[in-house]
């Protein structure tokens, strides 16, 4: 029986090189948020193939905020230097790429810089249920919260994010060519109609100027590995398929993503855990002073 799984595993291991020996990009993902991207990255991961996403830049340290500022020249230019994109992709060798970060930038990289990639395109089984889903998360944590001022302080690459999340958050979850301020889990809701709309019309465009043979269109992730190997030919894993990024623990995700990979952890972790030392003992100190006052307070009344 080992042996068996060993020799699966080779096969599988040297199928998979052989399909990735070619260093560009193979395979493009155009899903919006919340539609499964993170777990095509994982899948995608698994098969070999180096994938680039947003966590990518989060978690590269400072050697990748550069990065941020060609994201910030594509969406507010319409993308006018793609070539930087290809550089950026072939200078770490990637293999595919497939987070809605891409929005502006979808028709250089389908038609322009990698003609030959194949398309897999992720969606939720109905607009509404996508819609519900980003209010209730990227919706909810894109907001300026006290975690994330906290994380701000000792990662600057968040910081340096968290200006650009308007002009994410408008292109690739409300479809405007600017940024929009301020999102929150109410906003999101009382725009509904807008968002839907979007939603649908970007899902239509995909599937409309991709040709069929290049086009894999995924819902909800359910038919976990079949679908996917099959289109990208190459053998099924010995494993499970990831589902991972679930709306109760995107802010659980995205927090431990930043404690563990950041470069400058042990800096970051000697100064949480002095700012943790500093909560409990205002709090410590707070309490005294309380009880203290009340004591006074029942002596003068006695």
């Amino acid at each position: 029986m080992f042996i068996h799984q060993l020799v699966h595993r080779l096969i599988f291991l040297l199928l998979v090189s052989t399909n990735l020996a070619q260093s560009t990009i193979q395979v493009i993902g155009t899903g919006t948020g919340r539609t499964g991207s993170t777990t095509l990255h994982e899948a995608l991961s698994i098969l070999g193939y180096k994938t680039y996403h947003m966590k990518e830049i989060l978690t590269g340290g400072s050697s990748r905020a550069p990065e941020l500022d060609y994201w910030f020249d594509a969406f507010t230019t319409n993308c006018s230097h793609p070539e930087q994109l290809k550089d950026i992709l072939e200078k770490h060798e990637y293999t595919a790429t497939v987070h809605a970060i891409n929005f502006p930038c979808h028709d250089a990289l389908l038609f322009d810089l990698f003609p030959d990639a194949k398309v897999i395109h992720t969606e939720r089984s109905s607009a509404e249920l996508w819609h519900d889903s980003v209010s209730h998360s990227i919706c909810k944590i894109s907001r300026d919260s006290m975690l994330m001022r906290i994380f701000g302080i000792f990662f600057p690459i968040l910081r340096k994010f968290k200006n650009f999340t308007p002009l994410l958050m408008g292109r690739a979850i409300f479809g405007q060519y600017e940024a929009v301020q301020n999102v929150t889990t109410e906003y999101c809701l009382s725009h509904k109609e807008e968002m839907i709309q979007f939603y649908n019309d970007h899902n239509a465009r995909i599937k409309a100027v991709v040709p069929e043979d290049r086009l894999l269109v995924i819902s909800n992730h359910k038919d976990g590995w079949e679908k996917l190997c099959e289109f990208l030919e190459v053998p099924v894993p010995d494993v499970l398929f990831p589902h991972v990024n679930k709306r109760e623990s995107m802010l659980k995700t995205m927090a431990l993503m930043m404690v563990k990979k950041i470069d400058n952890f042990s800096y970051a972790a000697r100064y949480l855990m002095g700012f943790g030392v500093c909560v409990i003992g205002y709090t410590f100190c707070s309490w005294i002073v309380k009880k203290v006052t009340s004591s006074r307070d029942k002596s003068k009344v006695a």
